[in-house]
């Protein structure tokens, strides 16, 4: 169960913000800094203040790691659409190659060895070409999140003796996934940019929530088969995450 309050605590003169997701499949508490901030994993029944008790001792190491990973790339990073940015697709790099084209048309972005091709309009004005080019890219990341979701969904399904749920590809700002009370799976299209393992892991998560739509020691149990190393994948995606969002 995920406690959705922010919660705050300070710490030196810091503030530390923090959000609790509760399971009884845990009997200590971690804690992991990511994109989405400090996320705390506790025992279900575990009380609020002895989770404020153990943030604030691990305070000075929260602080480091948090800086840590901000001069990681932890925070989004600013595009400019131009030339020589690089991008991601699943995981490898491609380097951004603008083509000036009379009859330019921002879908027509492609793949070509290690570079993203886009194509655009001779003497276009900046604002007017990074919006276009921005366009482009999003419109192709999600045409290849929506030909290669389904697909590994079906995958994990099988693994899981379910029949394949539906899938839908969708712009968030925050999430990696999400699974309704109608087992109807939602997936961030910025996902096709991580490495497939990672892709995998979201999608494992939210498929074993058709199963169980709560975080029970029945949906873990479920995760852990489908994919035991889940924890070391989630760690990885908590590093990477926000470097695709832009």
């Amino acid at each position: 169960m995920t406690d959705n309050t922010r919660h705050l605590l300070n710490f030196g003169g810091e503030c530390i913000a923090f959000s609790i997701q509760r399971t009884t499949r845990r009997k200590t508490v971690a804690i992991s800094v990511g994109f989405d901030g400090v996320r705390v994993l506790s025992p279900a029944e575990l009380e609020l203040g002895k989770i404020f008790e153990i943030i604030y001792a691990k305070g000075a190491w929260l602080l480091r790691k948090r800086a840590a990973y901000l001069e990681l790339g932890g925070e989004p990073t600013e595009k400019e659409f131009v030339s020589g940015e690089t991008f991601h697709y699943l995981g490898r790099p491609y380097r951004l190659k603008l083509v000036p084209d009379p009859e330019a048309v921002v879908s027509r972005v492609r793949a070509r060895g290690a570079s993203l091709i886009v194509p655009v309009q001779p003497a276009q004005i900046d604002a007017v070409r990074r919006a276009a080019v921005r366009s482009g890219l999003k419109q192709w990341y999600r045409r290849h999140a929506s030909e290669k979701f389904p697909d590994r969904v079906q995958i994990v399904s099988a693994l899981l003796g379910i029949e394949t749920p539906p899938v839908s590809v969708v712009d968030q700002s925050k999430r990696w996934g999400s699974c309704d009370a109608n087992g109807h799976i939602r997936l961030n299209w910025r996902l096709i940019m991580a490495p497939i393992q990672l892709v995998d892991y979201v999608i494992a998560h939210e498929t074993c929530h058709v199963l169980e739509h709560n975080h029970s020691r029945r949906f873990w149990r479920a995760l852990e088969v489908v994919m035991p190393d889940y924890e070391y994948r989630l760690r990885r995606l908590d590093r990477l995450g926000q470097t695709f969002f832009w």
